[in-house]
């Protein structure tokens, strides 16, 4: 297959996944963490890859500076594109609950790590002290 059958393939699949048409994850155990990743880099700390026809997700569990277990997922498209919120949300349901709390971040300048098309969220292990749901007049 050709670079652009495989780009137009990709692009197809996105079509029907947007439509909610992702199929099956298919779940991968990577005790070890990403083959081939560099010493020291946080791909290391992958634990296992969950991936269907549109999204392929990279689940790093740690603990927090608190002792807190934290979640992260690294979520790729075939296609490159920027996942849609929905899409996150859904992959966040799908992997780790409807009722977790997860955050995108935009971090300092000093900590982007900008080197592949990817989409980061972390999944808590409690509640923000603020939702869109609860406000306090100030």
């Amino acid at each position: 297959m050709s670079s652009r059958q495989q780009r137009q393939a990709a692009k197809s699949f996105q079509r029907r996944g947007l439509r909610g048409h992702w199929g099956e994850w298919r779940k991968s155990p990577l005790p070890a963490g990403i083959p081939g990743s560099r010493i020291g880099g946080w791909c290391q700390e992958v634990r296992e890859t969950w991936a269907n026809n549109l999204y392929v997700v990279l689940i790093r569990p740690f603990l927090d500076d608190e002792g807190n277990g934290v979640i992260h997922l690294a979520i790729r498209t075939a296609s490159n594109l920027e996942p849609p919120w929905r899409d996150m949300q859904r992959i966040k349901n799908e992997i780790c609950g409807a009722e977790a709390t997860a955050v995108q971040v935009m971090p300092p300048s000093s900590e982007l790590i900008d080197e592949a098309d990817m989409y980061h969220m972390w999944v808590l292990s409690s509640r923000l002290p603020f939702t869109l749901a609860y406000r306090r007049a100030i």
